[in-house]
This record gives C-alpha cells, sequence and structure tokens, in this order.
C-alpha cells in the first residue's frame, strides 16, 4: 500500500513560485527524494531548473490546475530519475491533463527487465517518451546498426539491428536514418512512430557477443513524458492491420523476402493441420506509452454498471498475450522461435477468465499483443489504465490512478452460460522456480475438441507441460497434434471425461501444483457448484484436486485431467499417491511423515512473503519431523522437504 501522501499545494520542493507561474520549483543544487511507497501530489506544475534533482521511487502525480501555470519543464542540467529499486518497486511518473507543447525537458528512466525474451532473440519492449529519436535510442546503446538498411547480414539481418512492427503490413521494419519511418536526421514520423510503438531491440553485437542482458543491467532511457492530452499518444484505432495474405501456412513472404511463417505468431488460433484463415490477423502489437504501470482488465468491459469509468469496449476482443522469460529465439536461416511460458489471458462475456487471469497489469516499457475476433474497428485508449499498484483496479469502483484493488476480482455481471472455471497445472523445479504451466477450462458455451469457432484456446509450440485436442467421448484426438497452452471443453457435455496432459521434462525432480479458478479468480474454497476437478496419475488412479496442492514428480509422464471424476474410476486417497511424504497437522502441530524410501531430508520454511523462516538439513526420515515455527502466530506458510535425491514436496499451510 501506499504509506505516506504529500500535497504540494502547501509543501513545496524548494522554492515557492508566485502563482502566475509553476506551483512547485527546484532550483538550483536542490536535491528531492521519494521513498518507495510514498506518493506524491502536485495539483499544479514543476520547474526543475539549474542542477536541480528529484530521485523519485516512490510515485508523482502531477495534474493540471487552472490557477497555476500547469506544464512539466527540465532544464538541461536538471535531472529527473525514475529509480528502479527491484522488480516490485520502481519511481512512477503521472502527468495528467498537461499539454504535450507544456511538457519539455527530458526525464530519465531507469529500467531493468523481469526476463530475458531469449538466448538469442531481440527484447520486445516499449519506449514510453513522446517524439522518441533515434539519437535517443543510440545513447542508450551506442552498439546498434541504424546506417546499414541493406537487406543482407550486414544489415537488416546484423545481431545488432533493431526494430519496430508495422501493423499495416505484418512486418518488423528496421530503426535505422532514413528508414521507413525516420528521416535522414533521425526524426520519427508520427504516422508510425508514437508511445504505443512496440519495438524489438537487439542485445548482440554481430560477433554474438553480449552488449545487453535486460534482466541483469540497468539502462537509463531518457526522453520526453508522453501527454495524454494528445491522442496519438494514448489511443490506437484497432482497425487497418494487414489483411493480405500469408501464403498457405505462411509460405509468402514479405517485402524483405523473409517467410511469414518465420516471425508471425499468433497464439489465438492454431496452425496444425493448416493456419487457421484467421491467423495473424486483427492482431496488434502494441506498448505501454506511460510512465506508470497500465491495467488491462477492464478493457473489453462495456462502459455500463460494473465498470463506467475507463473507457473502453473491445467487445470483439479475443484476448491478451506478451512474452516473458526465454519466449524468443532467432537466427538468420529460420527466423523466429517462440518457445518457453508466454502470458495468455483469453476473454469471455468481456472478462479475462481462461488462462493468465491475474496477469492484466502491464509495466513502464512494457508490451504486450492484442487480438480481435474479427476485422470490426475498435479503439483502444489507456488514459484511464494507469495505475500505481501492481494489482488490477476492484471491479465497481470508479477510475483513478490510486484506486483500490480488491482480494478477488469480484466479477459478478457475467452471464451463466460464459461463466469459466479453469484449473492450472504449473511446474516447479526443486528451487521452488516456475518451470511451466498449462489451463483446462471448462464452460457451458465452450466447446469440445477442435474447432475454428472455440474462443477460450491458446496454442503453443514449445512447452515442458501441455494438453492436446480431446475426442468427444474424451482421451486424445490423434487426428490433431497441435500442443495447447490453454485446453477448452464443454462444461456439461465433456463432465466426467479425460483431457489429455503430457509433461515432457527429464531434467530434474520436479513438483506439479494446481491453482484452481472461477470468473477469473482463484478458489481456494473451491469452486462454487460443489464440482471440481481431477487428476489422473501415471497408474490410472484419480486425484481430487484443491488449489494449492502439490505432488512431487520426475520424468516425462503421459496423465488426464478432469472436470469430475468418470463413474468407476478408482480414486486416490489423496495428493500424496505419488509421494509418500506428507505434511500435515497433528496434535496441534505441523509435521512431515517421510515416504519409507527417503534416508535423510532437508526442510524450509518460508512466510508467505518469501522469507526464510526456518531450516534444518540431514533430518532423520525414521519418525515424524515438527515443523518449527510460531503456533501462536496466525499466518499462511510455505514448507519445503527435499529428500538426499533431489525429490521436493512443498506445501501452503494456513496456521
Amino acid at each position: 500500500m501506499i504509506k505516506k501522501i504529500f500535497t504540494l499545494k502547501l509543501i513545496l520542493f524548494n522554492i515557492i513560485a508566485n502563482s502566475q507561474t509553476v506551483l512547485t520549483y527546484v532550483g538550483n543544487t536542490a536535491t528531492v527524494t521519494v521513498q518507495p511507497q510514498t506518493l506524491v501530489y502536485n495539483g499544479g506544475g514543476l520547474e526543475l531548473a539549474g542542477t536541480g534533482l528529484i530521485n523519485n521511487s516512490g510515485n508523482i502525480m502531477i495534474v493540471k490546475d487552472a490557477a497555476f501555470a500547469s506544464k512539466v519543464t527540465v532544464g538541461t542540467n536538471s535531472n529527473f530519475n525514475l529509480i528502479y529499486n527491484g522488480s516490485n518497486s520502481y519511481g512512477q511518473l503521472y502527468v495528467k491533463d498537461i499539454p504535450q507543447g507544456d511538457i519539455t525537458g527530458i526525464v530519465n528512466k531507469e529500467y531493468r527487465s523481469d526476463y530475458n525474451n531469449g538466448i538469442t532473440g531481440r527484447q520486445q519492449i516499449g519506449l514510453p517518451f513522446f517524439n522518441y529519436k533515434i539519437q535517443d535510442l543510440v545513447g542508450v546503446f551506442p552498439e546498434l546498426n541504424v546506417t546499414n538498411l541493406t537487406n543482407n547480414s550486414t544489415g537488416r539481418f546484423s545481431l545488432n539491428s533493431a526494430f519496430w512492427w508495422n501493423h499495416w503490413k505484418a512486418r518488423f521494419d528496421q530503426i535505422a536514418y532514413g528508414g521507413s519511418a525516420y528521416d535522414a536526421a533521425g526524426n520519427p514520423s508520427s504516422t508510425f512512430i508514437s508511445p504505443l510503438t512496440y519495438y524489438s531491440l537487439p542485445r548482440r553485437n554481430p560477433n554474438e557477443t553480449y552488449f545487453w542482458i535486460p534482466d541483469t543491467q540497468k539502462k537509463i532511457f531518457k526522453g520526453t513524458p508522453a501527454s495524454d492530452v494528445l491522442t496519438s499518444n494514448v489511443q490506437i484505432t484497432l482497425s487497418g492491420a494487414y489483411a493480405g495474405g500469408f501464403g498457405i501456412n505462411g509460405n509468402g513472404s514479405n517485402i524483405f523476402g523473409e517467410k511469414y511463417y518465420s516471425y508471425i505468431h499468433d497464439p489465438f488460433l492454431p496452425k496444425t493441420p493448416n493456419w487457421d484463415a484467421n491467423y495473424g490477423l486483427n492482431l496488434y502489437q502494441l506498448a505501454n506509452p506511460f510512465l506508470t504501470n497500465v491495467d488491462l482488465r477492464f478493457i473489453a468491459r462495456d462502459n455500463e454498471g460494473t465498470n463506467a469509468s475507463d473507457g473502453n469496449f473491445i467487445s470483439n476482443l479475443a484476448g491478451v498475450a506478451y512474452y516473458t522469460s526465454s519466449n524468443v529465439e532467432w537466427n538468420i536461416t529460420q527466423g523466429s522461435t517462440y518457445p518457453g511460458t508466454l502470458v495468455v489471458l483469453r476473454t469471455s462475456d468481456g472478462y479475462f477468465q481462461a488462462g493468465d487471469t491475474r496477469s492484466t497489469m502491464i509495466k513502464p516499457l512494457g508490451a504486450f499483443m492484442v487480438k480481435l475476433n474479427n476485422n470490426t474497428s475498435a479503439t483502444l485508449n489507456l488514459t484511464k489504465t494507469r495505475r500505481f499498484k501492481e494489482a488490477s483496479r476492484q471491479d465497481g469502483v470508479n477510475y483513478s490512478v490510486t484506486a483500490a484493488k480488491g482480494a478477488s476480482q469480484e466479477n459478478d455481471g457475467i452471464a451463466a452460460d460464459k461463466i469459466v472455471k479453469q484449473v492450472a497445472v504449473v511446474m516447479y523445479d526443486t528451487d521452488g522456480l516456475e518451470i511451466d504451466r498449462t489451463y483446462y477450462a471448462v464452460s457451458p458455451s465452450a466447446i469440445t475438441g477442435f474447432s475454428r469457432q472455440a474462443t477460450l484456446q491458446a496454442y503453443t509450440d514449445e512447452r515442458k507441460i501441455f494438453t492436446k485436442e480431446e475426442k468427444s467421448e474424451g482421451g486424445l484426438d490423434y487426428n490433431y497434434n497441435e500442443k495447447l497452452y490453454i485446453n477448452e471443453a464443454n462444461e456439461i457435455a465433456f463432465k466426467s471425461k479425460e483431457i489429455p496432459l503430457y509433461i515432457d521434462y527429464n531434467e530434474k525432480p520436479y513438483t506439479v501444483k494446481f491453482e484452481v479458478y472461477e470468473k477469473g479468480d482463484r478458489v481456494p474454497d473451491g469452486l462454487s457448484n460443489g464440482n471440481s476437478f481431477y487428476f489422473k496419475n501415471a497408474q490410472g488412479q484419480f486425484v481430487k484436486i484443491v488449489d494449492g496442492e502439490s505432488i512431487a514428480m520426475s520424468g516425462s509422464q503421459n496423465l488426464g485431467l478432469y472436470y469430475e471424476m468418470p463413474e468407476g474410476g478408482t480414486l486416490g486417497t489423496d495428493n500424496t499417491s505419488l509421494s509418500q511424504t506428507i505434511i500435515a497437522k497433528k496434535d496441534a502441530k505441523w509435521v512431515v511423515r517421510f515416504a519409507k524410501d527417503w534416508k535423510n531430508a532437508k526442510v524450509e520454511v518460508y512466510s508467505a512473503a518469501g522469507q526464510l523462516l526456518s531450516t534444518k538439513s540431514q533430518i532423520s526420515t525414521s519418525a515424524n519431523y515438527v515443523i518449527p515455527m510460531d503456533y501462536q502466530a496466525k499466518g499462511i506458510f510455505l514448507v519445503r522437504a527435499t529428500s538426499e535425491n533431489g525429490e521436493v514436496v512443498i506445501k501452503k499451510i494456513v496456521n
């Protein structure tokens, strides 16, 4: 939560200016520091002069006020720094209702990514500045090729070439002097380039050495903040994207001779046995245009009822997706591949209900793609999606950048036949880091089996865990080999039938953990109708899925998922049927009861915030181990038991 709020109609940084100028003035040699979790509100304007300095690790709001000369001015020798302290702690700047012409000078945005998009792939990113020139980008990365436009390995295909996404041509165009969107002096064309532009930036030199490792190296991007008054900064009409052909299964070529299949990626539609007719179409790659987070949660909801304030209603929104760790790989002969865990959110009745439904927040410099169901024109305006908090705005709460967040999404306006229930099956390594995940979603309106009309599914090329298309009677449909990230089936007709689940991973032991959702929200107490998802293990036993429970496993597996257990199925006692090491409560104490084949063990206890509270190694497994913790304290803890062979059992406990 934001701990401190300063209203700068009374508290000024340094020198009080008269009412004909700006409200806040930071003069020569003055330094202002804004700590994390602090909100500074400025109902007027801001001027930095001389060597004035602002180090912002919190949140600064600058809002136009008619009583003052509302402008933002940063002097040539001044510094306005947006500090990066960590993945969830970084300075944000919110400027409202001040025209672009009254925002002058630059701010310095410190940036470190949460991930690398891939070992060989370029980084997908946004640059949230007005009139961002090639020189500005070269100031961050002097290694870039921005002069050679030739269509060969020393020009366009050089490892150090940078690109922007061209919606109109469905291709990446090179960022270069005199290129398609820049003049000879490096100035961008406002027809093509805006703070909403999606960029693909290199990380390697032509000799394959790295000049940028985004998740470990902090970079400072400098530019002029985008005004929310200038429509082209913050709004895009989702229309006019490339509508030409890609050739059979993407075998057509763009003007540069690149096969479309070598870079077009549409996770919302199938491409086997052949590309869907709409594969790659009505797909818009965009970026967060602001120096705050943006929340995409409500962009498909009507402006009536529960959400009356973010100004968006994309009724034909299919979903949103974005790349995370190790999602993009590239080489000059094959083009791009897309391994790893892509975040995908699918809509039902205007709410994100299938897939990564809690991942609606896009950070500053974040990039994402929007998929429409058809070519009906829609408008996306991100002005009222800005948000300081990391979590989405609560349903039914009017918009503001500081609006309340909810413990649950409380999506109560969903039509009964559009309510989605889903289970996530998540793989973790022995260090508790996520390896991969997949989803199985059911709804009364969902479609069983392969269908071009499916609306909840998401597709993938390479995964460690995935499902495949099912037959109407259950089990694998051998006619379709597509790997699914999200698999949908009809809640009524496919009840108690099998979705084939596969794990393709032989490197180390791992843990499979389950998450249960309804209406896009986690439901730790189970589904509202009392039904359950079930997991069929390698021995053919059925295990009732409980939100937060886990199973220790190893090796590749052919398994099954069910919505309700079939008649005649053999029910395992609980989720320990594959690993007899149990973490349970006994005589008011939490204990670990070890499997017979465990010779010794290590037990760790973590707080809900991830802090290690206790650890003990070389524990004898001949007797139960009583977990050391403050039994008078109420809270949520994570217990992790590891055998001498690396087998892991993890359990969330509520004391």
